[in-house]
């Protein structure tokens, strides 16, 4: 099941943030499918360009949960051309324990 979150960016643009699960179409572009991973995609929500909003980016759940040392990495720049599509470390920790939650705990 698709799971949707809402965040803020450092600037306070609204930021959807949308968990595409392994063999589920993303709702908004149905031919984005993965057989081994789940996709997060991001979604600028000031614009309505899809029912999320304009996309930014899409990312492996994988590269969202690596750690340094253990240490989960700080915020994240979600397109360098667009200084407003950015989000703080502390933003990111709960956009990742979020991840975290529906990786492990299916509901």
């Amino acid at each position: 099941m698709i799971k949707l979150l809402d965040v803020q960016g450092v600037t306070g643009v609204p930021i959807r943030v949308v968990i595409i699960p392994v063999k589920e179409a993303s709702p908004n572009f149905p031919h984005v499918k993965r057989e081994d991973e789940d996709l997060i995609e991001f979604y600028d929500r000031r614009y309505q360009h899809t029912p999320d909003g304009q996309f930014i980016t899409r990312y492996f759940t994988s590269t969202l949960l690596e750690t340094q040392a253990g240490i989960p990495v700080g915020g994240l720049d979600l397109y360098g051309g667009e200084s407003a599509w950015k989000i703080d470390g502390r933003t990111m920790k709960t956009v990742r324990d979020w991840i975290m939650y529906h990786q492990y705990v299916k509901p």
